[in-house]
């Protein structure tokens, strides 16, 4: 035999029935017979309208506008915590991630590192303009400062951008395809591998 709570969720959700080896079911349960179906309170997850006589259940229906609302809210979220991931893994990736530049060094992609180096390439342009002494430097991952011009610097800041250009926008196609998904399983067969994302010279991570 098998009981089920009376307190359904906010949401309007049976919890799930269980087994009972007494006689009669305790305070607060309904009495749950061997000989009523249960495939249509499962299939709902509880989401169901009950007709019940004397603490037995005797019929169970689909409450369909309520699944249907905790499926939407139950995805939405999901999609939610899918998209913040992706963002994470990106976030993460870019640091793991250093670009192998034509010299056979390696240089971080942050966007912390972006910056500093978006920084230096407009001191190192500005102090060009006006004649004023400046030293240009930069590191690979791992290594100390050394000198650069402007022009070869500049080109690796161009090649950093293109590759975290090509990750972002994988990232955010990803996104779109998220926020289009239509059910649990389709959201969860998107799948986000940065390593799949081509290096600018068409070659993958």
């Amino acid at each position: 035999m098998y009981i089920l709570s009376k307190t359904k969720s906010d949401a309007g959700q049976y919890p799930a029935l269980e087994s009972w080896p007494g006689l009669t079911a305790p305070d607060g349960f309904y009495w749950w017979p061997d000989s009523l179906d249960q495939t249509q309170f499962d299939q709902y997850q509880g989401f169901v309208t009950l007709e019940v006589a004397r603490g037995t259940v005797v019929s169970c229906t689909p409450n369909q506008p309520a699944f249907e609302a905790w499926q939407a809210a139950q995805l939405a979220a999901r999609k939610a915590e899918r998209i913040a991931e992706s963002k994470t893994d990106l976030s993460a990736y870019l640091l793991t991630h250093p670009l192998q530049w034509i010299d056979g060094q390696y240089y971080a992609i942050t966007a912390e590192k972006q910056q500093q180096l978006t920084g230096k390439i407009m001191s190192a342009t500005l102090a060009a303009q006006t004649s004023t002494p400046y030293s240009l430097t930069w590191n690979a991952t791992g290594q100390e400062c050394q000198s650069w011009t402007l022009e070869n610097l500049t080109a690796l800041a161009f090649a950093i951008d293109a590759r975290v250009t090509g990750l972002v926008s994988y990232q955010q196609a990803q996104e779109v395809a998220m926020q289009a998904a239509a059910t649990l399983e389709a959201l969860e067969a998107i799948p986000v591998d940065y390593d799949s994302v081509p290096l600018p010279g068409g070659e993958t991570a």
